[in-house]
């Protein structure tokens, strides 16, 4: 303790520096927290993935699949359940108030019972046929409760009378899930089916079904696209663990690589900024340095001195950084288009940790040239301003 009164007047040396410093700091450890914040989050979704439910769509359009596909589907040996859904995308009211209503059969429920959709709820909407059941959050969205009357307008998809416009009714509100983190709709797939010109009856965007044997689903998924390859409708199916790998996510990007690239950018760009500082202020105090050299600080006191100066605006900017970021990742739902459906990230004791990590690296790398110049000075030289 008794050494701080000379990293505090190293600091106070120059204030504008040390203040740019630390926020420069700080505003690299914001990103830090929130990239990390979200590899974390879409971790422990590709973790809570099921190994046995497998996604079967069409391969190259969205043009969908004849109901008979399911059928076959359902037909193969280890096969245990399946069940087909389709999307119906439009606006309420506006056309900025974008959204997508799934319609699901009886099955939908029991095959994903981690939905936030209680069995009442899957009872109603199989009974009242143009029943839908919203996430609170897209029921908070869109301002809706249960027993609202919801009209979405859909200029891809026509009713067999031609209008445009599909009318539901919210009968109830279902848990928000990290599957869908922009919400929810769910409807009656016979309503949205028996309501469309009889050319488009009987189509849908995609059959899920649970495999006997969780190991054998990879295998079952391959089979069918195999099935179906020369087929007019070739499919494309993996398993849920496969979908949401974190390899997988997003189209396909992987959010680990790219957070992590970000990061890395962040903290190096840090780095040049924090060694160019500390270099230059220690050449500014060379004579000082040497000072305390000649009245018995030894070298790996002097060498700890700046090492601290180093260290203090990058653990204090980590800290500071990660609460920022930590205080953004909940408001970054509400600051994204509502159908954006970024997931938001998780401020988990992981990434407090490895923001402290990386704060101690980054001082420790940015004083490593300092250090090494204080190890090789002659003092004689440095006292008399020749260094």
């Amino acid at each position: 303790m008794k050494y701080l009164p000379l990293v505090w007047a190293a600091l106070r040396r120059k204030p504008v520096r040390t203040c740019v410093t630390f926020l420069s700091v700080t505003v690299a450890f914001i990103l830090f927290g929130l990239m990390i914040g979200l590899n974390a989050t879409v971790e422990s979704v590709a973790q809570r993935a099921r190994t046995d439910r497998v996604w079967t769509g069409t391969r190259f359009d969205n043009a969908g699949l004849p109901m008979a596909v399911a059928k076959r589907v359902a037909g193969l040996p280890g096969v245990k359940r399946t069940t087909v859904m389709s999307y119906l995308p439009g606006y309420i009211a506006d056309p900025k108030n974008r959204i997508f209503v799934v319609l699901v059969d009886g099955e939908y429920g029991r095959i994903y019972p981690d939905w936030g959709i209680t069995a009442q709820h899957w009872d109603m909407l199989g009974r009242q046929r143009n029943a839908v059941v919203m996430s609170r959050k897209q029921a908070a969205l869109l301002h809706k409760k249960v027993g609202d009357i919801v009209t979405v307008i859909s200029p891809e998809t026509s009713r067999a009378d031609g209008s445009k416009n599909w009318t539901f009714q919210v009968v109830g509100l279902g848990e928000d899930i990290s599957l869908a983190p922009a919400g929810y709709i769910v409807g009656n797939y016979d309503y949205y089916d028996q309501s469309r010109p009889l050319a488009d009856q009987g189509k849908i965007n995609e059959v899920d079904f649970l495999a006997a044997d969780p190991a054998a689903a990879t295998r079952l998924a391959e089979e069918i696209d195999r099935l179906f390859a020369n087929s007019a409708t070739p499919t494309l199916s993996q398993t849920e663990a496969s979908a949401l790998a974190i390899s997988n996510n997003f189209g396909g990007m992987d959010v680990e690589t790219v957070t992590r690239e970000i990061t890395l950018a962040g903290l190096l760009m840090i780095l040049f900024f924090t060694a160019t500082v500390i270099a230059q202020s220690v050449r500014e105090r060379l004579a000082e340095l040497a000072t305390l050299k000649t009245i018995g600080y030894s070298d790996a006191i002097v060498i700890a001195l700046v090492v601290v100066e180093a260290a203090l605006p990058c653990l204090v900017g980590a800290v500071l950084g990660v609460t920022v970021a930590a205080g953004l990742a909940q408001q970054l739902p509400a600051m994204m288009p509502p159908t954006f459906g970024i997931p938001q990230p998780t401020m988990a004791p992981s990434v407090v940790l490895w923001a402290l990590i990386s704060a101690c690296a980054l001082a420790l790398a940015s004083s490593a040239l300092p250090v090494w110049r204080l190890r090789r000075m002659d003092i004689a030289s440095a006292l008399s301003g020749r260094t």
